[in-house]
């Protein structure tokens, strides 16, 4: 499900522009996003729709990458007259550095969804993550 989220939100790219020049913020080139991701950090305005498999209209963005590093995601989803929203942070490694974090934090609170809304997923047992995926 994740791979078709991040698929999904490769096709709709926009993004906002930043200064830091490591960091690809627009233009991007898919074929470099390609390949091994892993789920790091999920953040939401309504974490009751966590999880939920909702219908609705699904809006997917590409906030910025690094390509040999991570890749920060912004969804929307809009469903029965309600909209909520989606930050996902994928690393190309199990974990990322606190400094990437803690960016993916300043973008959440950008977003208004508050540090408390983050949930850190390298604190999940990949094994069972991986075994409930089949």
């Amino acid at each position: 499900m994740k791979l078709l989220l991040l698929c999904l939100g490769l096709t709709l790219v926009w993004a906002h522009r930043e200064g830091n020049h490591d960091v690809v913020t627009s233009n991007f080139d898919l074929s470099k996003i390609s390949g091994e991701w892993y789920s790091i950090l999920l953040a939401s305005d309504d974490m009751e729709r966590i999880g939920d498999n909702d219908d609705g209209y699904n809006r997917f963005r590409i906030i910025e990458a690094v390509y040999d590093k991570y890749v920060l995601l912004h969804s929307l989803n809009f469903n029965n007259g309600k909209e909520s929203q989606l930050m996902e942070l994928y690393g190309r490694e199990p974990d990322l550095s606190p400094i990437i974090k803690t960016r993916f934090q300043q973008i959440c609170q950008k977003y208004g969804i508050p540090k408390e809304n983050i949930l850190d997923l390298t604190k999940v047992d990949r094994c069972l993550q991986a075994r409930g995926s089949h």
